[in-house]
């Protein structure tokens, strides 16, 4: 196999692919990444057995063939090659990589033991608009949970019905819901999909983007351009959400977006000494947010708001402040809803611009 490449096409297809190599493998073929030319293609493999991604690049090439590399090495030797033309030939079980006055041969080794990946989407594909989807992914992946002792929390769930898909995630301290409108109705079924992969997928700059689930190898793929993503599907029964989701409040409040920002921000300077915790107390025209550490001292601001169905004098909640500014980074609007149950009860939270979202925040209880 001799090959012609430009640098800027290899650089950005080995360093996505290197994303799915596994840099602790048991075994040393996931290390690698898999070459293999093709119909005037250069097609790239990597996979550590929980997703993996299939891309390719046109080429001008002299025969075809295939070969394994180090990713790491071969990641870090094309990203500081000059840009311009670069010609790769494989000899035996070396690949040579010459560029204008550089050569450099890499170790390789034999294909045989790669694991076999998706090269397309797949049946009954689902066609998702990039934009909408990234943006869906936005405000759901910052919930995921990061406690693999619990692996249902540390994916997204997909609902599809109909003519909607619903992305819901939670870490059993928050949760939040988010839909958007699919072009053709599909068969209702729920999957739960890692975090790991939709971080990759929530940076694609397509159109399009194609979705589907082999439910035979527990697997969903993605298709964008010419790029394939696989990935295992997390098993398991996700929590009934719904019942987490409060169906009435003793108060509704409207709060200015910028001015709570600001008011966490402050508190958060005290908060971060005592457990980042930060006490809200509503009243009906005011919030005020207070935060004490016994090292630092303490602080307390007062905002106007507007409150509907305030059934008491005042109510106090407390919450972790990073979760009430996680939440804020994706709101929209200037504005915010924020619906309290109870001061022990889950508050649920909505962004006036994105009628499509719910998120729920679990206070810190008190006696």
């Amino acid at each position: 196999m001799k090959l012609t490449v430009l640098q800027e096409n290899l650089q950005r297809a080995v360093t996505l692919s290197s994303h799915f190599v596994s840099s602790k493998a048991q075994l040393p073929i996931l290390s690698n990444i898999l070459l293999r030319a093709s119909k005037s293609r250069l097609i790239l493999s990597a996979t550590n057995l929980e997703t993996s991604i299939t891309t390719s690049i046109p080429v001008k090439m002299e025969g075809e063939g295939e070969i394994t590399v180090n990713g790491k090495t071969f990641n870090d030797l094309v990203l500081n090659l000059s840009s311009g033309s670069i010609d790769l030939e494989i000899d035996k079980e070396q690949l040579k990589i010459s560029s204008n006055k550089f050569k450099s041969n890499i170790l390789g080794s034999n294909t045989a033991d790669f694991p076999t990946l998706p090269y397309e989407v797949g049946k009954n594909t689902i066609k998702l608009r990039s934009k909408d989807f990234a943006k869906a992914l936005s405000k759901s992946l910052f919930a995921v949970s990061n406690d693999e002792t619990r692996p249902i929390l540390t994916g997204v769930l997909f609902i599809f019905s109909e003519n909607e898909l619903k992305l819901v995630s939670t870490d059993g301290f928050r949760l939040t819901e988010t839909k958007i409108k699919l072009e053709t109705k599909q068969k209702d079924f729920k999957i739960i999909i890692p975090k790991a992969i939709l971080n990759e997928i929530s940076k694609v700059d397509e159109e399009e983007i194609s979705m589907s689930w082999d439910k035979e190898n527990n697997q969903v793929v993605f298709g964008f351009g010419d790029t394939i993503l696989s990935s295992r599907v997390i098993e398991g029964e996700f929590p009934d959400y719904e019942k987490i989701i409060p169906q009435s409040s003793i108060c509704e409040l409207i709060i200015d977006k910028e001015e709570i920002e600001k008011a966490i921000k402050t508190a958060s300077v005290f908060a971060r000494e005592s457990g980042n915790i930060i006490k809200l107390q509503i009243k009906k025209e005011t919030l005020k947010i207070t935060a004490e550490s016994s090292a630092s001292g303490n602080q307390e601001t007062e905002i106007e708001i507007k409150t509907e169905e305030l059934k008491q004098e005042a109510i106090d909640v407390m919450f972790n402040f990073r979760f009430l500014e996680e939440f804020l980074k994706i709101v929209e609007a200037d504005e915010i809803k924020m619906f309290v149950s109870d001061n022990n009860k889950a508050s649920k939270f909505l962004d006036p611009k994105s009628p499509n979202l719910i998120h729920i925040i679990m206070p810190i209880k008190t006696n």
